[in-house]
């Protein structure tokens, strides 16, 4: 087993997101990194082009300067990370360009500064619309294949791991009334307003008001949008 994988083993359950990311520290470690960072990528339909950084352990002031320069929008990166779901290691120079004394190169001369030599990131591409992506970074250079092969497998892990535990704040935090769960649940089935007040004796009417109540509640346009939203974010669990 790899590294990586053995360390995502031994994180306890339930799994948190605070658990998670001391172990994706761990995990750069063990490949020779001293940062990592989890982002969101935008969909190849989405006009929106910024990365979003959902957590990691990048310095809040490297942070703020790499967003001044505008690198959450406008890095190379984002556009490898869109292309398919192949890792890619990195360097400064590979990413940026060189930095020469008569030349400033400010996202160069940022990431040599912090000792962000170089890196490996990992597109995730799921089969829905989501991407994401895992990126670690330091003074290493020369990743192997079998390496990046290792890490790739973990970062599925990873985002899996992640989905859970967002999936599990969600359910702790339902909006729903037991009786709006209820509702959606039996619409789930295809069941019509009539036959949940069949099932649960209540009115259609009532019904009606507990869908429409659960629609508003989870932002959604219909009762069937209800249902894939509220199954989706652990409501019905």
């Amino acid at each position: 087993m790899s590294k990586a994988m053995t360390i995502l083993q031994s994180l306890d359950q339930p799994w948190d997101e605070v658990s998670l990311a001391s172990s994706l520290e761990e995990i750069a470690a063990a490949y020779g990194y001293r940062r990592f960072a989890v982002f969101v990528i935008p969909s190849a339909d989405d006009n929106r082009v910024e990365l979003k950084l959902v957590f990691g352990n990048w310095e809040m002031a490297f942070l703020k300067a790499y967003e001044k320069l505008g690198l959450l929008r406008f890095s190379p990166v984002i556009r490898a990370l869109k292309a398919g779901p192949t890792p890619f290691a990195w360097d400064i120079e590979m990413l940026h360009g060189p930095d020469e004394p008569d030349e400033p190169n400010p996202p160069a001369r940022l990431l040599s500064a912090n000792g962000y030599l170089g890196g490996l990131y990992l597109p995730i591409h799921g089969m829905t619309s989501f991407q994401g992506a895992i990126g670690f970074a330091g003074h290493r250079t020369d990743i192997t294949e079998a390496e990046t092969a290792e890490l790739q497998i973990a970062a599925f892990a990873i985002f899996g791991i992640l989905a859970a535990c967002r999936f599990e704040d969600n359910r702790k935090g339902n909006p729903l009334t037991g009786r709006e769960r209820d509702c959606l649940k039996l619409a789930m089935l295809g069941k019509t307003s009539s036959e949940i007040g069949i099932i649960l004796s209540l009115s259609e009417y009532t019904v009606s008001q507990y869908l429409s109540a659960a629609t508003r509640k989870v932002n959604a346009s219909n009762r069937t949008h209800a249902v894939a939203i509220a199954a989706q974010m652990g409501y019905l669990s």
